[in-house]
């Protein structure tokens, strides 16, 4: 699955638990939520879960932990800082106050059997980890979502000497994302995005409106720099921008000067070449503040005309119809509306394309490879791109959906029992 992150390892009777992730129904007709089923963990009662570690900030990977701590317990969670922010602030959503303590890159956490190793990466969030854990079997490798950017805007890249320094001791498996296995080369850097953003932001009269992911926090440092730069004011409207924003500027993860952010309930202060709003909603999401801009519903900011809203990022699948029916009416309001699909260079991926996917391999050089955050079809390219690596069929696993992998002593694997789980549909406003 591409969302709905959640791993076990399993050594004896203790466990640790990668990533807690939502995930989101086809229909996206209301506001609810997949959530791990983890009735394998509640009936299990001898199972003792050392703790949990969390990869990087997507909602996909940590926004579950809410609705399943209440129902495993509560254990010790780590994190990076800003993952650790926004995890915080949403479980603080459902009064909720586990503390989340907060790892660096040159800490070693020991829990139980395992001991985990953070390697810095980048992503399309910033402060994103790959994790080294070491077993009594042998040492795996868990790549969650990542690419390979040498040039990023908050001028960490990934820390290869690590990578390779700790893959020298000998990886048994590498775990790693395929998501976008199917597009060739390396996928662009962040940082090709600032002349596209200040091509769109030049000589525009009216608003200029940015929407992008809400923890797309680069993407956001990009918008305010130019905007700053244009002597445009910045205005955070929607929920989750306004939390996030706040967090990463907390933690020192966004730069933007307090003097040129205005209050939503300000905005008819400013002409509208003052002005930039930056929106949640990218997704076509139900109640989000841009979905009600464009029905003319949203209480502060009422769509005109001469706006332009860019759109930077891209539509996640299976979100296509409400994304194109916010866009139909943005331009039956006359507004004009730019997006990726129409202007190339308006988003780049936060995933690894072939090359960076065969890159990891050869930097890793594990004995098994198996691929995560896919569906089948990049399962598949993924297992091609291995081949092409010189690994044979029997060192590329490709398990069923929820389907036990295990290791011996011997270094062996062996792909055992299928699990009955099943994603769980609740409403996201609930516990």
């Amino acid at each position: 699955m591409v969302t709905n992150n959640m791993y076990l390892y399993e050594y004896g009777h203790e466990a640790i638990i990668v990533d807690c992730g939502i995930g989101f129904p086809d229909d996206k007709e209301t506001n609810d939520i997949l959530i791990p089923d983890v009735s394998y963990l509640t009936n299990n009662p001898n199972l003792k879960i050392k703790g949990i570690l969390l990869t990087h900030g997507h909602d996909d990977h940590h926004a579950a932990l809410p609705h399943i701590l209440p129902k495993i317990g509560n254990y010790p969670i780590y994190a990076s800082k800003l993952t650790a922010g926004f995890a915080t602030d949403r479980l603080k959503d459902f009064k909720l106050h586990q503390k989340i303590t907060v790892f660096n890159e040159s800490d070693q956490i020991k829990l139980g059997p395992f001991t985990i190793h953070p390697i810095h990466v980048t992503h399309s969030v910033p402060d994103t980890y790959h994790f080294l854990i070491e077993t009594p079997v042998g040492n795996i490798y868990h790549g969650s979502d990542y690419k390979f950017d040498l040039t990023p805007i908050d001028n960490r890249p990934p820390n290869f000497q690590k990578m390779v320094t700790l893959s020298q001791k000998g990886v048994l498996c590498l775990i790693s994302d395929c998501l976008r296995g199917e597009r060739a080369g390396f996928t662009p850097s962040e940082s090709t995005l600032t002349p596209a953003i200040q091509r769109e932001f030049s000589d525009w009269s009216g608003r200029i409106i940015f929407t992008t992911m809400s923890s797309q926090i680069h993407r956001i440092q990009q918008a305010v720099d130019v905007a700053t730069k244009l002597g445009r004011k910045i205005c955070f409207i929607g929920r989750s921008m306004e939390r996030n924003t706040t967090t990463a500027s907390r933690l020192g993860f966004l730069r933007v000067s307090p003097k040129n952010i205005i209050k939503p309930n300000q905005l008819k202060r400013y002409n509208d070449k003052q002005v930039c709003v930056i929106i949640a909603g990218s997704q076509g999401q139900e109640s989000s503040s841009l979905t009600r801009f464009a029905a003319g519903t949203h209480r502060l900011l009422k769509p005109k005309t001469t706006d332009k809203i860019i759109y930077s990022s891209d539509i996640i699948p299976g979100n296509e119809a409400p994304v194109y029916h916010v866009l139909d009416q943005i331009a039956k309001l006359g507004a004009t509306a730019n997006h990726s699909e129409m202007i190339d260079d308006l988003h780049v991926s936060g995933h690894a394309s072939a090359g960076e996917i065969q890159l990891l391999m050869e930097l890793v050089n594990a004995n098994f490879v198996y691929p995560i955050g896919g569906s089948f079809r990049h399962m598949r390219q993924y297992e091609n791109l291995a081949k092409e690596m010189g690994y044979q069929p029997n060192q590329i696993i490709l398990p069923k959906t929820c389907q036990v992998l295990e290791f011996d002593h011997s270094g062996t694997y062996r792909l055992a029992e299928t699990l009955k789980l099943q994603a769980i549909r609740i409403d996201q406003n609930k516990l």
